[in-house]
């Protein structure tokens, strides 16, 4: 359930994170590295254990199924490997959050712009925004590689705000990471924290420092106004 804080403004814009905000990516990411487990004869990962990590990108998902086995292969390789099946194969079981639609159109309702800034490289980014339409709604698409910096460097979301021409003060970041709240945190806008994205059992997200945990992004509706 989400929480009630009186310190939470009413938005200008919202800027999203993808992958376990928006976007259930875990299990063709979870597909992808298993593929180059496979290749190295390694033993597959499990949902259970891939989903926390899906949204620590390539060299997060090969940390956690090459072990300390990774200072034996070729990383860049694997990494390329990883990204170039994840690119033909994104879109099989990818599928938006339950509520993002509803979400959307209350942003519509209210003429309340919001755009995605993630760190994913924006080949990709695009690719998935493409293949789930009610993403190419947003205004900007904002890439891990769009520019020189990266979240939590708060860099993208201060470049967002200045591209939609609202205050980084009254723009809202919502994040399923650490990165995100600090990202979000250090541009000066306001903090959402999904408690339903790909959270590891030992995140302490209550430290993280975000203004609102949600439960589910219709959650937000009830702050619009």
């Amino acid at each position: 359930m989400s929480q009630e804080l009186i310190t939470l403004k009413k938005p200008a814009a919202l800027l999203f994170d993808m992958d376990g905000t928006l976007v259930d990516t875990a299990q063709d990411l979870g597909a992808a590295l298993n593929f180059v487990l496979r290749q190295h004869g390694m033993p597959e990962k499990s949902y259970e254990e891939y989903r926390p990590m899906a949204s620590h990108g390539a060299k997060g998902l090969l940390q956690l199924g090459f072990g300390e086995a990774i200072e034996a292969i070729d990383f860049g390789k694997a990494r390329q490997s990883l990204l170039d099946y994840y690119h033909q194969y994104s879109g099989v079981h990818s599928c938006l959050f339950p509520g993002a639609e509803e979400l959307f159109a209350a942003l519509e309702a209210r003429n309340i712009p919001w755009a995605i800034v993630t760190n994913k490289p924006y080949k990709l980014a695009a690719r998935v925004q493409r293949q789930l339409p009610a993403l190419l709604k947003s205004r900007l698409l904002v890439g891990g590689d769009s520019m020189a910096q990266r979240k939590p460097d708060p860099t993208p979301l201060w470049m967002t705000a200045h591209y939609m021409q609202v205050s980084a003060s009254a723009c809202w970041y919502i994040g399923d990471a650490e990165r995100d709240i600090e990202a979000g945190r250090r541009a000066g806008m306001q903090t959402v924290m999904c408690d339903f994205g790909y959270v590891g059992p030992d995140d302490k997200t209550e430290l993280w420092g975000a203004d609102l945990h949600i439960s589910s992004l219709d959650d937000l509706i009830h702050y619009l106004d």
